[in-house]
């Protein structure tokens, strides 16, 4: 591979920038954050959600809203440049706190509620469209899943006022105000 250029490794935290915001928008429930991420003709695959990217935000709402916390961590970003295109693989880690009254036919279904663990990869295709680099599509890949019952992460011993919280409750407003 050729060495990368000063203009290409700018371009680099720019992309990482969006897929750090993804995990965001998701985590917070600040779903208007997506319309920074996706192009508009975007479009997304993961799991069983497949079509636009606001076909996906409208699935993920429906079932990451009513579980508790969720946690996204990225890592291992690799990108690939074509010019005004981009591919990159990002490895990620996910929290999710599942409720025991959680519809049972979900993707995040667990039988008396507890905590998901997931690992996999988002294998994006970005593209530079006037001087703006976000994802064209989007395919996600579930690597391991570990499911534990009857578990609440640890958060059932923390006081309240010390978690995160969903939308403009959460302490993080300022860092995102620029994009919402």
């Amino acid at each position: 591979m050729a060495g990368v250029t000063l203009e290409q490794a700018a371009w680099r935290f720019e992309i990482m920038d969006v897929i750090h915001r993804y995990c965001h928008a998701v985590d917070r429930r600040r779903w208007t954050l997506m319309d920074s991420v996706f192009h508009e003709d975007a479009t997304y695959k993961f799991f069983s959600i497949e079509g636009t990217w606001r076909d996906f935000v409208a699935q993920a709402k429906g079932l990451i809203d009513p579980i508790g916390p969720t946690h996204h961590q990225v890592s291992n970003i690799t990108i690939c440049f074509d010019g005004d295109t981009a591919w990159s693989e990002t490895y990620l880690r996910a929290f999710h706190q599942v409720p025991a009254d959680y519809p049972p036919w979900t993707l995040f279904s667990l039988a008396g509620g507890g905590v998901i663990l997931i690992g996999g990869r988002y294998i994006d295709r970005f593209e530079r469209r006037d001087g703006e680099w976000r994802i064209a599509h989007r395919h996600g890949l579930l690597d391991w899943r570990q499911d534990h019952a009857e578990a609440d992460g640890g958060l059932g011993a923390t006081p309240t006022e010390w978690r995160g919280r969903h939308g403009d409750g959460d302490p993080s407003l300022p860092v995102m105000a620029g994009w919402l």
